[in-house]
C-alpha cells in the first residue's frame, strides 16, 4: 500500500518549506527513502538512477529509466514523469542528465541555487550535476529533507503499527524458540516464518519492502538475526548453529518493513539461572530503562534524555560501559536520524518514531538489551511494539 496524493503533496509543501528557508531554488533528490518519500513509488530495483526534481516552488519532476515509465505511471503521485534510456517502445535521452538539463531549462532553474542531500550523492552524480549546469550553485540541503521526514504523517505512523504488529508476532515465536534451547538461526527462522504468515494472512495488501541500491531490490524485508552469550557484543552477525547453555543471555533482533516503515523489536532471554553478575546487570538494565522512560516526551531534546541515562547507568554501576546511543530515529531507515546520544540538540516533538533500547555490552559474559519502537506523543510517548520487557527466563 502506497500514500494517496494528498499525503505526498503535504510531504512536498514541508520539504519546499524548508528549502525556501534556505533560500535553495530546487532540490534534486536521489536517494532511494527521500525519492520514495515525495512520489510514493519504488522501482524496487534501482538498477538505474531515480530522480526527483523537486522546486522550491511548483510541481516537481520524476527523472527515471524507460523500464519504470509504465509502473511509475501506475503509481507514483508525481504526474510529470520523464523517462530516459530506452525499454520497448518507451524511448527518451540516452543518460538522466540529458533529461535533468532540459527539466532545469524548462524551469528557468540552470543558475539556481540547487540542493543536494550531500551525506549520500555520490561523487560521480555530483560531478555529473556540475557538468550539466555549469552555472548552478549547489548547496547541502540533506537535513532539510531529513527535517520533513523526522515527524510521521497518519499514513507512515498506520505502516509503522502494522510493522510494530508482525515484529510482535515474530518476537513471540523467538521466544518459543529460545525456551526450546533452539539455535541461534532456529530462532531467528522460527521469528521469520511466523512473521511471513502473519503477513501473508493478515495484510496481504502491504507491501514489505525495503530499498535496493543499484545491484539489487529489497522485496521482503520481515528479518531476524539471534546471538548468544560472547557473540552479542558483535551487535550485527548472520545466525549460527550454535545453541545457548543454562547461565547465558540469548539476544534475538528482529526488523521489519512495511510500506517502507521500519520497526524495530528486540529482545534479551536469560536461559536458565543466570550468574550474579550476569542477573546483577540484567536488573539494572532494566532498573534504567524505568528511570530514562519518563524522559521520552516532546519538549526535551535527543541529549537531554541520553544525559539522564548517563547519570542512571553511573548509579547503578555500570558507567564504565555506557552506549553511544540509547536510541535512534524510525521510518523509511531502519536507523535514521535523529540519534537519542549526546550530541544531538534536536528537541523531541509529537509525531516523532523512535527506539528505546538502553543496553549493556559487558566482555566476561556478552551483552544484553530490550529494543522498542515507539511514537512520541503530545504528553508523552506511545509503545507501538508490546513484547513483554521484564526480566525474562526460560
Amino acid at each position: 500500500m502506497t500514500p494517496d496524493t494528498h499525503t505526498v503533496r503535504a510531504r512536498w509543501a514541508r520539504v519546499q518549506a524548508n528549502l525556501r528557508a534556505e533560500g535553495v531554488d530546487a532540490m534534486v533528490v536521489v536517494k532511494p527513502q527521500n525519492t520514495f518519500y515525495l512520489s510514493g513509488y519504488t522501482p524496487m530495483i534501482y538498477s538505474h538512477p531515480v530522480l526527483v526534481v523537486l522546486p522550491a516552488e511548483g510541481e516537481p519532476v520524476f527523472v527515471l529509466h524507460a523500464l519504470r515509465a509504465h509502473s511509475s505511471r501506475k503509481v507514483s503521485a508525481i504526474t510529470d514523469i520523464r523517462p530516459y534510456g530506452r525499454w520497448a517502445k518507451e524511448i527518451g535521452p540516452d543518460h538522466w542528465w540529458q533529461v535533468l538539463a532540459e527539466v532545469m531549462a524548462e524551469r528557468g532553474l540552470t543558475e539556481a541555487r540547487i540542493g543536494i542531500e550531500g551525506e549520500f550523492l555520490p561523487y560521480n552524480y555530483q560531478r555529473r550535476l556540475a557538468e550539466t549546469l555549469p552555472a548552478a550553485t549547489f548547496t547541502d540541503t540533506g537535513r532539510a529533507l531529513m527535517r520533513a521526514r523526522y515527524v510521521k504523517d497518519a499514513a507512515e505512523l498506520e505502516s509503522l503499527r502494522v510493522a510494530s504488529e508482525i515484529a510482535d508476532a515474530g518476537m513471540d515465536a523467538a521466544l518459543e524458540a529460545v525456551a526450546a534451547r533452539r539455535s541461534e538461526v532456529e530462532v531467528a527462522s522460527a521469528a521469520m516464518r511466523t512473521m511471513q504468515e502473519v503477513w501473508s494472512s493478515l495484510y496481504p495488501d502491504r507491501l514489505a519492502m525495503d530499498f535496493g541500491n543499484l545491484e539489487g531490490g529489497v522485496f521482503n524485508a520481515l528479518w531476524s538475526y539471534s546471538l548468544i552469550g560472547d557473540r552479542v557484543p558483535m551487535n550485527s552477525a548472520p545466525p549460527t548453529a550454535r545453541r545457548p547453555v543454562d547461565g547465558e543471555i540469548q539476544w534475538t533482533v528482529i526488523w521489519t518493513a512495511i510500506d517502507g516503515m521500519h520497526a524495530e523489536n528486540e529482545r534479551s532471554v536469560a536461559v536458565g539461572r543466570l550468574p550474579a553478575e550476569r542477573q546483577r546487570a540484567f536488573e539494572a538494565l532494566l532498573a534504567i530503562r524505568e528511570e530514562v522512560q519518563p524522559y521520552l516526551r516532546p519538549g526535551l531534546s535527543c541529549a537531554e534524555v541520553y544525559e539522564a541515562a548517563r547519570e542512571s547507568y553511573v548509579r547503578h554501576g555500570y558507567g564504565d560501559y555506557l552506549p553511544g546511543r540509547i536510541g535512534h530515529g524510525l521510518g523509511l531507515g531502519p536507523h535514521e536520524q535523529p540519534s537519542l546520544g549526546p550530541h544531538d540538540d534536536l528537541v523531541l516533538a509529537p509525531g516523532m518514531a523512535l527506539t528505546f533500547e538502553p543496553n549493556l555490552r559487558i566482555p566476561s559474559f556478552g551483552g544484553l538489551q530490550h529494543s522498542d519502537s515507539l511514537v512520541i506523543t503530545e504528553d508523552g510517548h506511545e509503545f507501538l511494539t508490546h513484547t513483554r520487557r521484564d526480566l525474562i527466563q526460560v
